[in-house]
């Protein structure tokens, strides 16, 4: 039998981690006389003092909500095996650029076992204390990642344990697997349990009692008991479990501690057991996270605001780089629903119906990521969040307007550039062609349009608009706003929005949007890729150098190169079903280099490559498979006009126009497109990409 409110419930753990992530992110590192002496009692946000943005890309979130895909990744959900946890970091990391910190071998744990990985070490080897010695191994990095697991099995913590440890032993062994166990256990226990005593009984009842954890476990919470006061408890820590005990680059062993010094003193206060956590210092991101997410579960979605707005200020947006750039903006609610599914299947429980909407604001509230704009002088935006009576949830606009005040909320397509030690990396979810259409609920003022934003030409801001929703019919009681991508000449559209105007009275505007969907055709064309600095605007790069044209090239041509493996360059998303990809192209000196589509990460892509006198059509599924092939005159330095395109189940290769190579493949269906080049270079010159959605 299916929890109760089983999705709600994990909004309320995904948005209790993330705004865990961002209360403790801009002081992390930082020890608790330094912290008090700033700020007292860290019971806010305080990344404003710090000069840092709030909402940030960071390893707590994006390993979580990356890692826990092994289970649908797989289809085997609670039997996927130890092995494929592995073949998932290698999926969706792209060496120094996503999820993870990159400090290097014996440095970083999990660069560490990443290393291990690629190397062709499986899992659960690549984590183990055998192989990277205790204390590499015992870091905190198999906690932070872990919550996902206990939010795919609501009410079995049993499971929650299994999972987690096959997860957890990727990169870690010891303690720090056995923390991991613990938070998830805790975790999928409190769907049905709010209990923290009980919560903390069970946690640790999943560990070997005589490990250092559950001594741990015991000595905290009897502490606690006894002092009354968690600087005390705090004092006792550090004396017996501190950094000068637990070495390494950050260990798990203390900031466990302060987790559970920080459930124990706060069990049904989210806002206390934040500030408690996150004043105690250390790693403040990981620990303000984990308990968080634990807290948001026993007070649930309707409580986490309570004393404090966190949700305001960040919109529940989210920043989740990985080498797939569908979700490389997402957002809570979007996450948490992809984690649901996961955990649905996981139990065997019947799928939610899918209403086929792209943003659909009427089954929780939340605004996916909208948030106002700078306004004008004298327009004051009263409600920009959502709002819900007793007959409607949606997003909810609400405007003190001047005569011909105008008012924006938006939401990012792309990363935009954010501070901070971990890279960037994404893609748009709107391209030129594509249609974005939003369901306005009534009384929704007339004067409303819809816009998207791109870069123009001359590197200034273009906004494109539908008509405004003064002209369009209304059809039972709601009404449509239409927008078609405009050609952006290759430019990222990098926002969504909605404008609302009062041309003709002051007042109140107000804008209520129930649904936003995507539906039609995309393409992208550029006669030349706009390199910068080795990157692409709305491109996934991996490359170790880039150039122009050699100088007996007789057109233009970008050219990416990786001196050892492979290398991509791409564009898109999991939305891209039928597609094709076209380009002039000139092999230099790669070992195999070409076109690739349906593209969901290093080891899951189409690809049509030249390797030596053949041309290859190739599936990579976690191991490469040869759909077909033929010689080629294909000599280095050439230019030729290649083609990939992919309909339904079919594959047909194009070489100069002729039709060369066809194969059939029922494993990938959807995703992004570009290059693969491997030991060499590629050159790049007109490029063409269509396809719909």
């Amino acid at each position: 039998m299916a929890v109760k409110d089983y999705e709600e419930q994990v909004f309320a753990g995904v948005l209790g981690k993330v705004i865990g992530v961002y209360a403790g992110r801009p002081f992390e590192g930082w020890w608790k006389e330094r912290l008090e002496a700033k700020w007292g009692f860290i019971d806010r946000y305080v990344h404003k003092d710090q000069n840092v943005p709030l909402v940030v890309s960071d390893d707590d979130i994006s390993g979580t909500l990356t890692f826990v895909r092994a289970l649908e990744d797989s289809g085997l959900y609670k039997d996927t095996p130890d092995e494929f946890f592995g073949d998932t970091w290698l999926n969706y990391l792209l060496e120094g650029k996503t999820i993870l910190w990159w400090g290097g071998m014996g440095h970083s744990t999990e660069h560490t076992a990443y290393l291990r990985l690629k190397a062709g070490m499986k899992s659960p080897q690549s984590g183990s204390i055998e192989t990277n010695g205790k204390t590499v191994a015992e870091q905190i990095g198999a906690q932070i990642f872990i919550d996902g697991f206990g939010l795919v099995c609501p009410g079995d913590p049993q499971l929650a344990a299994k999972l987690a440890r096959k997860s957890a032993s990727v990169s870690h062994d010891g303690e720090a697997v056995n923390a991991a166990v613990v938070v998830a256990g805790m975790e999928a226990a409190a769907f049905v349990e709010k209990d923290m005593e009980k919560l903390l009984d069970i946690g640790v009842s999943l560990i070997p009692k005589n490990s250092l954890i559950a001594k741990l476990h015991r000595d905290v919470r009897a502490w606690c008991k006894k002092d009354g006061d968690w600087r005390k408890t705090y004092d006792r820590i550090n004396e017996k479990y501190g950094y000068h005990i637990y070495g390494g680059n950050c260990h798990v062993i203390p900031n466990h501690a302060l987790m559970v010094m920080a459930w124990s003193y706060a069990p049904n206060d989210f806002r206390k057991a934040l500030a408690i956590v996150n004043t105690a210092g250390w790693d403040t991101d990981c620990n303000s996270a984990n308990v968080g997410c634990l807290m948001a579960l026993v007070v649930g979605l309707d409580h986490i605001c309570d004393m404090y707005d966190y949700r305001s200020e960040m919109a529940d947006r989210i920043i989740l780089p990985t080498a797939d750039g569908t979700r490389s903006v997402t957002d809570c609610l979007t996450e948490a629903l992809q984690i649901a599914a996961i955990g649905r299947n996981v139990m065997g429980w019947k799928p939610l119906k899918d209403d086929g909407h792209w943003l659909d604001f009427t089954k929780l509230a939340s605004p996916r990521g909208f948030m106002a704009e700078p306004t004008e002088r004298g327009i004051e935006i009263i409600d920009n969040t959502y709002w819900c009576d007793e007959s409607a949830i949606c997003l909810n606009v609400e405007c003190v307007m001047p005569i011909g005040g105008t008012a924006r909320i938006s939401k990012p397509m792309m990363p935009g550039s954010v501070t901070g030690g971990y890279s960037v990396v994404g893609t748009s979810k709107l391209y030129s062609g594509m249609t974005v259409k939003a369901t306005l609920l009534d009384g929704t003022t007339d004067d409303v349009r819809m816009f998207v934003r791109y870069m123009g030409a001359d590197g200034k801001p273009v906004m494109a608009y539908s008509e405004s929703c003064d002209g369009v019919r209304a059809v039972g009681g709601k009404k449509t706003l239409t927008l078609s991508v405009p050609e952006t000449n290759g430019q990222p559209v990098t926002d969504l929005g909605f404008e609302v105007c009062m041309p003709e009275k002051g007042g109140i505007a107000e804008l209520y949007v129930a649904f936003i969907d995507l539906e039609g055709k995309f393409h992208y064309q550029a006669d030349r890729l706009p390199v910068v600095n080795r990157g692409i605007s709305g491109w996934i790069v991996d490359c170790d150098m880039w150039r122009g044209r050699f100088s007996e090239d007789k057109e233009e041509l970008v050219y990416f190169g990786k001196n050892s493996e492979t290398g991509y360059a791409y564009t898109g998303n999991r939305y891209w079903k039928d597609q094709s990809i076209e380009a002039r192209l000139a092999v230099h000196l790669a070992d195999a280099a070409g076109l690739m589509c349906r593209w969901q990460g290093t080891r899951r892509y189409i690809s049509l490559t030249r390797r030596g006198n053949k041309l290859v059509l190739a599936r990579q599924f976690y191991g490469e498979t040869v759909l077909a092939e033929c010689d080629v005159d294909w000599k280095l330095g050439d230019v030729h006009d290649v083609k990939l395109e992919c309909k339904g189940n079919e594959i047909v290769a194009t070489f100069d126009g002729k039709k060369v190579l066809k194969a059939k493949d029922d494993k990938l269906s959807d995703g992004a497109a570009g290059f693969v080049y491997s030991v060499g270079m590629l050159g790049i010159g007109r490029v063409e990409i269509k396809g719909k959605i």
